[in-house]
Formats: C-alpha cells, sequence, structure tokens
C-alpha cells in the first residue's frame, strides 16, 4: 500500500495543478506542442475538431496515453515503482478536467510559452522531487531502454520529444513549433531550479606563485576559508599554490579583485556551485 507524508501529497496536488495551468490554461489555447502526451493530446484534438467537430479533452488523452504504459511497467518494473505514478498520472488528470473550465490565456503565443513553461517546469518540479513521474514520455523511455541498452533514457526522452514536437510544426506551422522549443526550454530551467535549488554559490580555482597572500586576504577580507594545494607541474618553472574555495555569488567581483590585485599573472577558474553544505552555507 502506498504510503505518503503531508508534504508528498502536498507537492503532488500542487506539482500536478501547476502542470495542469501549463498545459491545459496556457499550451492548448495557444496550439503550443512541447512534447509529452499532452501534446499528443493538443494535436489530437485539433485533428478531430477540425475533421468530425469532438473534442478531446487533455484530461482523457492523459489517462488513456498512460494506461497502456502502466501495465507494461507494471508487469517489468513491479508496483513499488508504478503506483506512485498511477497517483500523480490521476491526479493530473483530474486537474487537466478542473483547469479546462478555466483556460487562462490564447493570445499571444510568446507570452503563452513562457509563463505556461514556467507553471508546467515548477510543477514537474514538484513532482519529481518527490520521486514521482507523470509517466508519459519518461514512463516509455524508460521502458524502451529496458529493450535496447546501448540507448540512454535521455536521448529516448529527446527522441520522443522531438518527434511530437516536428509533428506539431505539421500540424500548427513553424512559428507555432518555434514558440513549442522556447516552452520546452523554459519548462527545463524551471524544473532544474526545483529539483536541484537556485545556483547561489560559486567556486574558484586559483594556481598562483603567491598563493600564501591570496589565502590570507581571502579570509581577512571576505571570511571565506580557503583549501591549498601545491603545486610542480612539467610545465611550471618552480612550485605554486593551488587555491580552491567556495563563496556566493554576491562575492565574485570581489574575489576576482583580491586575486588581481595580488598576482595579475595569477590563472584562475570561476564555476557554479549547485549545493552547499557546511559553515556558512547550508546545513540543514
Amino acid at each position: 500500500m502506498l504510503h505518503l507524508k503531508k508534504k508528498e501529497w502536498f507537492f503532488l496536488l500542487a506539482g500536478t495543478a501547476l502542470m495542469a495551468v501549463g498545459a491545459e490554461g496556457f499550451f492548448e489555447h495557444a496550439d503550443l506542442v512541447a512534447g509529452g502526451i499532452t501534446g499528443i493530446g493538443i494535436m489530437l484534438d485539433e485533428w478531430t475538431s477540425a475533421k468530425f467537430g469532438v473534442h478531446i479533452p487533455l484530461w482523457l488523452v492523459n489517462l488513456a496515453g498512460n494506461l497502456p504504459l502502466f501495465l507494461i511497467a507494471w508487469k517489468r518494473k513491479g508496483k513499488e515503482f508504478v503506483s506512485r505514478s498511477v497517483l500523480t498520472a490521476v491526479l493530473f488528470s483530474i486537474m487537466l478536467y478542473v483547469e479546462g473550465y478555466f483556460p487562462l490565456y490564447s493570445r499571444d503565443p510568446l507570452l503563452a510559452a513562457v509563463f505556461g513553461g514556467t507553471a508546467l517546469g515548477i510543477g514537474l518540479g514538484l513532482v519529481l522531487s518527490v520521486d514521482s513521474t507523470t509517466g508519459g514520455v519518461e514512463l516509455a523511455a524508460t521502458l524502451l531502454n529496458q529493450k535496447f541498452r546501448t540507448v540512454s533514457v535521455p536521448r529516448f526522452i529527446f527522441f520522443l520529444d522531438a518527434v511530437i514536437i516536428l509533428a506539431g510544426i505539421a500540424f500548427f506551422g513553424v512559428e507555432q513549433g518555434l514558440y513549442a522549443i522556447l516552452a520546452v526550454f523554459v519548462t527545463d530551467q524551471f524544473i532544474g531550479w526545483v529539483v536541484e535549488g537556485p545556483s547561489y554559490a560559486r567556486a574558484v580555482w586559483v594556481v598562483s606563485e603567491k598563493g600564501e597572500e591570496i589565502e590570507k586576504m581571502l579570509w581577512q577580507e571576505l571570511g571565506r576559508g580557503v583549501t591549498a594545494f601545491s603545486e610542480s607541474g612539467k610545465y611550471l618553472e618552480k612550485e605554486k599554490k593551488v587555491l580552491f574555495c567556495v563563496f556566493s555569488k554576491k562575492e565574485v567581483h570581489s574575489v576576482k579583485s583580491i586575486i588581481m590585485n595580488i598576482d595579475k599573472k595569477a590563472f584562475f577558474v570561476i564555476t557554479d556551485i549547485r549545493e552547499v553544505w557546511g559553515k556558512g552555507f547550508s546545513d540543514k
């Protein structure tokens, strides 16, 4: 039996609601096919409406499209793997049904791509952060990877979404397809922001003959500890210090100034840090 904590229930409910806002509230009414089963649903609805005058809601396509995938996954992966995703897919379909009564925006496809992608990305990020999925392309890619081990899951996802987006271009034209690609990019950025957290820290690697002076100033000026290594590489005429220091984004300019003021010949690299644990940063 599936047991969920209150936080997990909140994330699933909030996540699927936001996903429905993005897919049904923005993408559906702006004809943006941004991959996934919802993208297939948007095209199917367009075709049946034009051909037979019949509207097929996204919630129904989501349930019908996921059902065979869940049945296959149940046999191959077991109920523990599938049960949470089944719950999430059902919640998503319910949210799509409710959102169908509250269309949000359809006039400007650019705004629909940006705000729809934002809502979808945050929502999917919340769902993924509690180890769940809405099925669809991600589940199909996982099942295909079991059959064809030489192709990774991300590559299958990319291929399947690309096929759906190209089909969307055939349905709605190149301009709508370009907006859909923008929506995919926005969605991906917000998924990363929710799942991994904003990149709020930076790290610097410094190679310098004046390493001790730089180390001392980073501590005195910024209160940042430094890890030092000795380096006497093949192409170095004398031994140099290699320094490693983590600091906040707002301190980037100060760090560069300290290094350049002490040693203009120093070689240094500043990189993004996704997550930092320890004194001066997160310790939760």
